[in-house]
């Protein structure tokens, strides 16, 4: 999976999808113009006086449907934009997952909830992304969706269902394919789509209400003798409402089956990729096939039916036909061409022997993509990456990884990894203190500040960065005020010791990707402004490496010389020279510029600066933590393992 491939995709997919939904538009308001045209002549009656009152109600009723439905998509997408994947958990009546609320749960039990937390914990470690907020829907079904606007601020959900029936490897597949939407964008296309949907569905809904009131009206008009008039429009608008929302529901199944089916399989293959156990997904599926089923019972499922694992909802003939899933045997065969249905889900071949089937019958499928994963490294996850996340959470002592998920710890926790790094001087941790208590304004103490960094300063370096992943949800649920506080005492504190380290651009490039909950991030760079901050960031790389002169100029040029000899910046090859002495802070404003960069030109220049980092065939501890950072400014998902 090439993760700037499927970003791009994604974004050919978001065009297509408001193109098909124009033409949708386009197709119900003529279709909504005829229904209220021939009604109109049918209960009126012919004539020309009529035809053209027939013309002017006709024309004037299309263009207010079709107003009405521009601006329901419009309400509805710019709702999902500032609530992004928590508003979806919400209407689902979703209950976040956190320390302080796991106790008021009787659905599941603590130690299936804990089951349920360290596999999206591993995973996230595995993916690079930030740790997603998990959210509880408690309903039987089997289940699960992925929401968000970008890989780095998305959210999951799982249904209480899900978390009883399946064991560990099968919720670890489904976990998987959720990770696999949230890398490959489908989680944008998804959100867009749900404002779409409604749009094209609301009209069906006033037509019903509109409808229900005429009904109720009607005995009390029934021994009156007024017929037409005013009363009869209504009667020809509700019907035409009704009918045409029915078009229009059609028109949107068939929109989500376009969109939804084939990401549906690649999610699933992905899954596989991810996790190397073509078992645990299928035998999920299955599951929910033969025995739990996968119904959700809120009243907004349907409105986010395309976004779930399997169907919320009940499906047969036509709509089954244009449903946003594959059938679940096909997903399954799919996984697993030899998996036998006549047998009960346990019966199914071992972990390890159909792993062993997999490695042996797809040798070449997975050389490729570990050939595929040293290209280009962001948004892949390896098994074996899998395995690593669950060494390092077991490295972090207990009393840290406590601290992470305490949403009153979080932020404390966050100071003592800057502080853990800086210079241990009296002057510069009072700086950091003042810095703290002057613009922080909850209070913190001071005493347990200086117990975490203590015990972040025994912790081994490796798992610094995953203690921050671990620590960025419970800095989500902040309110935005209190996240632009934290993210400038950030700053602060690593201005403190009057430089800013490698480790310390990580951290903040880190927090400010996971915040961001804009839709996208690109922007009209300047091709000067473009070409001279990648040669600055390539100038900081080769710094860092522990080269002598000679090595530092040559490693310089290879870096620049893949973005001379790269198509897309051919005509500007001009423009890219080695800049003398960078500082941290230009480092900053560069990856600021990039990260409004294009996908196709950040492929660029990551291959620019692995180039670089790889030159001498070492990669120092800097060169990773600014690799890291590299990633994260630039919105691309990097495992931190």
């Amino acid at each position: 999976m090439n993760f700037f491939e499927q970003q791009d995709k994604a974004r050919s997919k978001t065009s297509r999808l408001v193109i098909m939904f124009l033409t949708g538009i386009l197709v119900l308001g003529i279709i909504a113009f005829v229904a209220v045209y021939m009604g109109y002549i049918l209960f009126i009656g012919g004539g020309y006086n009529v035809e053209e009152e027939a013309i002017s109600v006709a024309l004037l009723f299309s263009l207010i449907f079709v107003v009405i439905l521009l601006l329901a998509t419009w309400f509805k997408i710019s709702q999902l934009r500032r609530g992004g994947g928590p508003q979806v958990a919400k209407e689902l009546g979703g209950i976040l997952l956190e320390e302080g609320n796991l106790d008021k749960i009787e659905t599941v039990s603590q130690h299936k909830i804990k089951v349920l937390m360290n596999i999206n914990k591993e995973m996230a470690l595995a993916s690079g992304v930030p740790v997603p907020n998990l959210y509880l829907i408690e309903d039987e079904g089997v289940n699960a969706f992925a929401a968000g606007y970008t890989p780095l601020n998305s959210v999951i959900g799982v249904t209480s269902g899900a978390v009883n029936a399946l064991n560990r490897e099968e919720l670890q597949g489904v976990i998987a394919h959720e990770y696999s939407h949230i890398l490959n964008g489908d989680v944008k296309i998804n959100l867009r789509f749900a404002g779409i949907l409604f749009g094209l569905t609301v009209i069906y809904f006033i037509g019903e209400f509109l409808l229900r009131i005429i009904g109720s009206g009607s005995r009390r008009r029934s021994s009156k003798k007024e017929g037409g008039g005013i009363g009869g429009v209504l009667v020809i608008i509700a019907i035409a409402c009704f009918v045409v929302g029915l078009i229009g529901r059609l028109f949107a199944n068939i929109i989500g089956s376009l969109v939804s089916k084939q990401r549906e399989f690649l999610a699933d293959a992905s899954a596989v990729q991810f996790t190397r156990n073509p078992n645990g997904i299928a035998n999920a599926l299955n599951k929910i096939r033969s025995i739990f089923g996968s119904e959700v019972t809120s009243a907004s499922s349907s409105k986010f039916s395309h976004m779930f694992f399997g169907i919320p909802a009940k499906s047969s003939g036509f709509n089954a036909l244009f449903g946003t899933h594959p059938p679940l045997t096909d997903r399954i065969k799919r996984i697993d061409p030899a998996f036998d249905f006549s047998k009960a889900y346990s019966d199914q071949k071992t972990n390890s022997d159909q792993t062993k089937k997999v490695k042996r019958d797809n040798k070449g499928f997975i050389e490729n993509v570990a050939g595929a994963i040293i290209a280009t490294q962001a948004g892949n996850v390896q098994a074996v990456n899998i395995k690593k996340a669950g060494e390092i959470l077991k490295k972090i002592p207990d009393k840290l990884l406590n601290y992470a998920s305490q949403k009153t710890e979080a932020v404390s926790l966050l100071y003592a990894l800057i502080m853990a790094g800086s210079k241990e001087t009296n002057l510069i941790g009072s700086i950091q203190k003042r810095i703290i208590s002057d613009k922080y304004e909850k209070g913190i103490s001071f005493r347990g500040l200086e117990e975490k960094t203590l015990l972040i300063k025994k912790l081994d370096l490796s798992c610094r960065l995953p203690l921050l992943n671990l620590i960025i949800p419970n800095i989500k649920q902040l309110t935005e005020k209190d996240k632009g506080l934290v993210n400038f005492c950030v700053k602060g504190l690593a201005l403190a010791d009057g430089k800013i380290s490698t480790f310390e651009i990580a951290v903040i490039q880190i927090l400010k990707s996971a915040l961001n909950d804009k839709d996208d991030n690109f922007g009209s760079n300047n091709e000067d402004s473009e070409c001279r901050s990648i040669s600055s960031v390539i100038c900081f790389i080769a710094s860092k490496g522990n080269m002598n002169e000679v090595n530092t100029k040559k490693a310089i040029e290879k870096g620049l010389s893949e973005c001379k000899n790269s198509p897309i910046f051919s005509k500007h090859s001009s423009k890219f020279a080695p800049i003398d002495q960078v500082k941290p802070e230009d480092v900053l404003k560069s990856l600021e510029t990039l990260s409004k960069s294009t996908f196709k030109k950040k492929e660029v220049c990551l291959n620019a600066f692995s180039e670089t980092i790889n030159f001498d065939k070492k990669i120092t501890t800097e060169e990773k933590e600014i690799q890291y950072a590299i990633f994260e400014a630039l919105g691309c998902p990097h495992p931190k393992i």
